[in-house]
């Protein structure tokens, strides 16, 4: 009885494929769990280790093989290795930090490096632009496909001197490389307040102030309040397929004829059923790209 009240941490590893990221993390924020790590192996790199950390007493038997049952059931989306899943009682454990232990500067395109807050600019990378990033326990440390699609495309096509926005801001990663390449100012908004705390940290440790980078908790409305009245003319969204497909009726309400959609976190297969959904609100594609099994759409308004 008295090991049944002895408090500790039940550590759930699930190794998966890359592309299975997303869908993972999403499930995990819809569960409400927020404190997890992703470890990336250097020998392999498809195959990455989810790490959760779970307080026994709210996570008895049956509750920990049905979390494992929703997650196992994203992996029939795609083609890929089933999850592997390990249990592990752990007595004592940093676990809100252990996983600074596994991420690493990462170089993403021609010129960008992801650099962890605490980790020192290895020389080799000092003529990059400079990203520094703690996510805390918002989803975005510019690892995932979709992510490193959303800033290729705007070092392909830097935002110089306009107004960007940023839906489901994460950890902020994409405004901070919105404003490193010249736009006028970026607002963010994501609807996890956690999120809203990483990215105006993350705003602060790249020395960027409230007025270029603005965030607050919500979604589309919240952006359009943010706007008062103004326009904005780069639209980025990072997220799901069927969040899109919800926001999408509402991109009038922040965007003008002039104005240029990104969005990822889509796969594949879902790019062609997208696209045509957003020609019905005039939005015409201009080009879209790949990685792995994510895609990447750019988009501009056309006439009615």
């Amino acid at each position: 009885m008295k090991g049944s009240l002895k408090f500790f941490w039940w550590k759930l590893e699930v190794s998966f494929s890359p592309e299975v990221e997303e869908s993972l993390t999403w499930r995990l924020d819809e569960i409400g769990i927020k404190s997890y790590a992703i470890n990336r192996s250097l020998q392999n790199s498809q195959r990455q280790t989810l790490i959760v950390w779970l307080p026994s007493y709210e996570w008895l038997d049956k509750d920990r093989e049905d979390l494992v049952r929703s997650l196992v059931c994203l992996e029939k989306v795609f083609d890929k290795e089933p999850l592997g899943v390990k249990w592990k009682k752990i007595v004592h454990e940093d676990w809100n930090a252990k996983w600074k232990n596994f991420w690493e500067p990462d170089p993403v395109g021609k010129n960008f490096l992801i650099l962890p807050s605490w980790t020192a600019l290895p020389k080799i990378y000092s003529n990059r632009i400079i990203l520094r990033l703690d996510p805390g326990n918002a989803f975005g440390t510019g690892a995932h496909p979709t992510t490193r699609l959303c800033l290729e495309a705007l070092e392909r096509n830097p935002p110089l001197r306009i107004a960007v926005a940023d839906i489901g801001c994460g950890s902020g990663i994409l405004g901070l490389a919105s404003l490193k390449l010249g736009a006028k100012n970026v607002m963010a908004v994501d609807i996890d307040s956690l999120a809203v705390k990483a990215t105006s940290e993350n705003a602060l440790r790249n020395n960027f102030n409230q007025e270029q980078l603005s965030v607050t908790q919500g979604s589309i409305d919240s952006l359009k309040d943010q706007l008062n009245g103004k326009k904005v003319d780069l639209l980025i969204c990072n997220i799901l397929a069927n969040a899109i497909r919800k926001l999408a009726p509402d991109f009038a309400k922040v965007t003008s004829k002039e104005s240029q959609i990104l969005l990822s976190g889509l796969l594949k297969e879902q790019v062609n059923d997208i696209t045509s959904f957003l020609s019905t609100f005039n939005w015409k594609l201009i080009a879209s790209y790949e990685r792995e099994n994510w895609s990447l759409i750019y988009l501009c308004k056309v006439s009615d």
